[in-house]
């Protein structure tokens, strides 16, 4: 009678993974297709352009460069046009590039000399600086605007930075070679930890994780939705994943990218997302609505680092271009 009970537990518990799974919800994949862009305009930026962001209002276009520490670190462009409109200099070398949620401010990583850049957005004037951790690259702001979050890249950490009291607060540790951070409606921290292939959890005001799951080989950059449900995260070995937040680090999508994908950017509503790669230097296009990629290629472009997206509703794309020193606008029309 025992080994019958013994039998039929055993029974049980073998069709369990296997009845869980079967209520999981199915992984959908993006099929080709979507909008057609072409380069609509071109300029040039200084040494090594490691990033483009877009101003909140959508006016104005930055673009840091890496290449050549102490001068031209910033770049300012016209939106529309790719007029350069100003130049930010420092001592260092600029990587990354965030902003205040009204606009007026421009934080940028300055690797070299370990600090955060906090800039006057009207005049281009430098306020100060703040003392972060090791080679500090991603910033990603609260959004009361309060808070910076900074990875630093070397130093296996992320730096939580009082606004108002220009001051680290704290350090956050993570795995290796901290990259991609994104803040969501919960005001929770999710941090990619390139070399660790985690994704690290943190609540706000937390000194340490509350957990931590593995993504996929090196995870890069992280994305919120528009509403802070989930995210988009870049795998660096070919893939973008769609992630929400009571996931359990399970990507419940998944679109296929050129090779070695990059920075994410995507409309306000969410519905496009473009990805730099940097080995096929060409870039791709999702549409999230009706679940479709093209890889798009990009004359000219020699290994494209960076990339946004215009806020919207035009569809406008701006990508650096690492070797060629060139920052590229692409455009197409919005799918009906």
């Amino acid at each position: 009678m025992a080994s019958r009970v013994g039998i039929a537990i055993l029974g049980v518990l073998l069709a369990w993974p296997v009845a869980a799974a079967a209520q999981r919800e199915p992984v959908f994949r993006t099929e080709r297709g979507g909008p057609e862009l072409s380069v609509i305009t071109r300029a040039a930026t200084g040494v090594q352009p490691k990033s483009v962001s877009v101003s909140p209002d959508g006016r104005r276009v930055v673009v840091c460069n890496f290449g050549r520490p102490d001068r031209d670190n910033v770049f300012v462009y016209d939106a529309e046009t790719l007029e350069h409109t100003g130049t930010v200099t420092f001592a260092g070398n600029a990587v990354e590039s965030a902003y205040s949620p009204d606009g007026s401010i421009l934080y940028v990583s300055n690797f070299r000399r370990h600090v955060v850049e906090v800039i006057d957005f009207a005049t281009l004037e430098v306020r100060s600086e703040i003392a972060v951790g090791t080679n500090p690259k991603t910033i990603a702001v609260s959004a009361d605007g309060r808070t910076l979050y900074v990875a630093n890249y070397f130093d296996h950490s992320v730096s939580v930075v009082d606004v108002e009291a220009g001051r680290e607060l704290r350090r956050l540790r993570t795995g290796s070679r901290p990259r991609g951070l994104g803040v969501m409606a919960d005001g929770s921290l999710y941090a990619a930890a390139f070399h660790g292939d985690r994704i690290h959890i943190f609540e706000p005001g937390a000194t340490e994780e509350r957990e931590s799951w593995e993504a996929c080989r090196y995870p890069r950059d992280i994305l919120p939705f528009p509403d802070g449900q989930g995210f988009y995260l870049t795998c660096s070995l070919g893939r973008i994943g769609f992630y929400r937040l009571d996931g359990g680090g399970r990507a419940f999508g998944l679109a296929p990218t050129g090779r070695n994908p990059r920075s994410i950017g995507r409309t306000a509503d969410g519905r496009f997302v473009g990805v730099a790669n940097f080995t096929s230097s060409d870039v791709t296009i999702i549409d999230t609505v009706r679940r479709t990629h093209r890889n798009v290629e990009v004359p000219g472009a020699r290994r494209i680092v960076g990339l946004a997206m215009h806020p919207g509703p035009q569809l406008r794309l701006y990508a650096t271009s690492w070797d060629t020193n060139e920052v590229i606008l692409l455009g197409g029309d919005v799918p009906q």
